[in-house]
């Protein structure tokens, strides 16, 4: 059951994004009918195999793509694949247009940084980014600074001196 305490934010989609993922299902529909009117089973068995993995690829890993943000975690939804991330593990957001595969269906994107290394970052694309990163600050304490969220560390020995 979903926490009705889960704030939700859709990706955003660039144009260009939404031409190429509607076109190759429009593709392969169009290929499959077209080999419905010819007599080679073989060429329609091959269209109707080729429409039923576009389909199948993009229920299971494409669409929704969103992202939630509870007290506790931010939960990265693609398809049926959900990652989550802690908010006391997020050392920085920041805004980024990597190319590198996400769940993001727009290059205006947020690097979700947890540690270092290509391999501690997550790269995500929220529609209404102010709303978002606002969100996840007062979630996480997580501080702005410009166009960023940073984790302020607090020097522990300061803290514990007389």
């Amino acid at each position: 059951m979903p926490d009705p305490h889960t704030l939700w934010y859709p990706s955003k989609l660039d144009w260009w994004l939404g031409v190429i993922l509607a076109v190759v299902p429009l593709s392969s529909l169009a290929v499959l009918v077209i080999s419905l009117s010819g007599d080679d089973p073989v060429e329609t068995l091959i269209a109707a195999g080729t429409a039923v993995f576009v389909a199948a690829l993009y229920g299971l890993l494409v669409f929704p793509v969103r992202y939630g943000i509870t007290h506790s975690e931010m939960i990265i939804r693609f398809g049926v694949v959900r990652q989550r991330i802690r908010l006391d593990t997020i050392h920085e957001v920041a805004p980024t247009h990597s190319p590198l595969a996400s769940p993001a269906l727009s290059l205006d994107r947020l690097s979700v940084r947890t540690g270092a290394g290509i391999l501690s970052q997550t790269l995500i694309s929220p529609a209404d980014k102010e709303d978002f990163l606002s969100t996840l600050a007062a979630y996480s304490g997580l501080r702005r600074a410009g166009d960023r969220l940073v984790r302020i560390e607090v020097d522990r020995d300061i803290e514990a001196s007389p």
